[in-house]
């Protein structure tokens, strides 16, 4: 028997210097808004979506863009929203615990639990600048330290990764082997001749490979002189993408999924049952190169 539920990828365009928490909040608003008026059951916002891509340049004032709590006074009318609409909704910004600093996503369920943090792991580009990085990370957050996380949410079993985590298939196997259902990716990632050819191939192979749905939730347009990708997508369970965002600015897109669809994909291909990972040492051996 079908499960379906509807879920939406809530793109965001730029956010520039000076735009408030308030200003982007009354942003999302809008679009949660249109996803309630459209039966969304489950809405992913992009990573770090309260802020300007403060990472994109070494900056001693990021502070400012750090949130000691979640959710806040400025947030919580996105939360309240949510729960009165019963949707379930993800969340991307920048985490103060303590003295520590992550890039950070929260999965807020349709009554209003929120499940468990999820702090990246993969952080892209360097401390200091190399001629190489486009993005520093490292300087400005500590890696992860919560592992993958799948939420069993009343509509399904999702799991979270943000950006860089995408190119790591390693990622989307911890969720996929804790039966995840749903795979949530939102990404900043300033544009390359390349990115969003690699963005939809990584985003397309972890569906496949793990036979879920996927989906990533861009920030898009040109933000304090850098272009982001956008291409703000969902994708079933065989990698083909059945929505995608057409604009670089905030945008909605919706699909009707049916979870039952995984079944005879995993039941055809079995990848899960059909691992060796008596041969996979190499994968979880310390690292051997610098970063």
């Amino acid at each position: 028997m079908p499960r379906y539920v509807k879920v939406a990828a809530a793109q965001l365009g730029a956010i520039p210097e000076g735009t408030t928490r308030k200003q982007m909040v009354d942003r999302m608003l809008l679009l949660m808004e249109r996803a309630v008026a459209e039966r969304v059951e489950i809405v992913a916002y992009p990573e770090l979506a309260l802020t300007p891509y403060f990472p994109k340049r070494i900056r001693d004032d990021a502070d400012q863009f750090f949130e000691d709590a979640m959710p806040s006074p400025v947030t919580q009318p996105l939360f309240d929203k949510a729960r009165e609409a019963r949707i379930a909704f993800h969340l991307g910004y920048a985490e103060k615990a303590g003295a520590k600093r992550y890039n950070t996503a929260i999965f807020v369920d349709e009554d209003g639990r929120i499940f468990e943090k999820y702090r990246k792991t993969h952080l892209p580009g360097t401390k200091k600048v190399d001629g190489h990085a486009m993005v520093y990370e490292p300087y400005f957050f500590e890696y992860g330290d919560t592992g993958f996380r799948v939420y069993d949410a009343k509509k399904a079993k999702v799991g979270v990764h943000i950006c860089q985590d995408r190119r790591y298939p390693e990622a989307y196997r911890a969720l996929g082997l804790q039966g995840a259902e749903i795979i949530i990716n939102g990404y900043n990632t300033p544009l390359y001749p390349l990115a969003l050819d690699h963005n939809e191939l990584v985003l397309r192979a972890g569906a496949y490979e793990n036979s879920l749905f996927v989906i990533g939730v861009a920030k898009a347009g040109k933000e304090d002189g850098v272009e982001f990708i956008a291409g703000s997508c969902i994708i079933d369970p065989l990698g083909q993408v059945i929505a995608k965002a057409q604009t670089n600015e905030d945008e909605l897109i919706t699909a009707r999924i049916d979870l039952d669809a995984m079944l005879p994909v995993r039941k055809r291909w079995n990848f899960f049952a059909r691992r060796h990972p008596e041969h996979y040492g190499l994968v979880t051996a310390p690292r051997q190169h610098s970063e």
